[in-house]
């Protein structure tokens, strides 16, 4: 499987539905019919989680890309 990179990681594989780079509960369907992986940033919300950064292997969309 093909790599490519989601924030800093190039490491997730395109089309692997059970990709191991990702965190729990990702990479999960995109709306194009590709997969929506996710990496961890360096970033904390007001809560003190760490932001996710999300890209679909097949559109490149990100989920905070508005929705048309």
């Amino acid at each position: 499987m093909a790599l490519f990179t989601v924030g800093e990681d190039t490491n997730h594989h395109v089309g692997d539905p059970h990709c191991a780079e990702c965190p729990e509960e990702y990479p999960e369907p995109c709306r194009c019919g590709g997969l929506m992986h996710a990496a961890e940033s360096d970033e904390t919300d007001t809560d003190g989680n760490i932001v996710l950064v999300t890209l679909c292997d097949h559109c490149a969309r990100s989920d905070e890309d508005e929705e048309p």
